[in-house]
């Protein structure tokens, strides 16, 4: 897949309304088009900078007409951006590398911040039981979805912990309230 220049305008519009590109530049040399953006579960803290960007106008205050489709996982959306449904994707940098590592021109051009901001839970029935990752064994891992950024921490932490990643189901199950639905 070879970037667009559309797909680089968006790319370096959506940076300039984050915060991370000159203004003057992009004023100078870009077309402000339609993007559309691609999230894998905008509803999570990770998102946040994005969330943000939208609802204090940040977009609209450059000319932006952005559309965010929410796919519930970041494997998700960058299957859409390969299939050509979204123009830019916002998610997890492993992603980036994993579609590199299938020969697809996929780059990173922006972070939207210093660290993941994926954190784990536990339900409070088990809060006695689990206190390291080490005590996931046999449960039930619930994760915005299979391949995500966010199963990717678990089984990282896992793996840490002197377990096998496959010692515990990965099951997707959303973002936001549907996540907490399933605790």
């Amino acid at each position: 897949m070879t970037i667009s220049r559309r797909a680089a305008l968006a790319a370096l519009a959506l940076s300039t309304a984050l915060g991370f590109a000159p203004q003057a530049a992009l004023a100078q040399n870009a077309e402000k088009p339609d993007v559309t953006l691609g999230v894998g579960g905008k509803a999570l803290l990770y998102y946040l900078p994005l969330t943000v960007a939208e609802k204090k106008g940040f977009f609209k205050e450059q000319g932006l007409n952005v559309t965010i489709n929410d796919f519930g996982g970041g494997a998700k959306s960058l299957q859409a951006l390969v299939g050509g449904s979204v123009d830019v994707v916002t998610g997890a940098y492993e992603h980036t590398i994993r579609m590199q590592a299938k020969g697809q021109d996929v780059r990173a051009v922006v972070e939207l911040g210093r660290f993941p901001g994926i954190t784990i839970a536990v339900r409070k029935d088990l809060a006695d039981k689990v206190k390291s990752a080490a005590d996931f064994k046999g449960l039930k891992i619930g994760v915005t979805a299979p391949g995500s950024s966010t199963a990717l921490t678990a089984q990282y932490a896992m793996v840490k912990a002197g377990l096998k990643a496959s010692d515990a189901p990965i099951i997707g199950v959303g973002a936001g309230a549907s996540a907490v639905a399933a605790m």
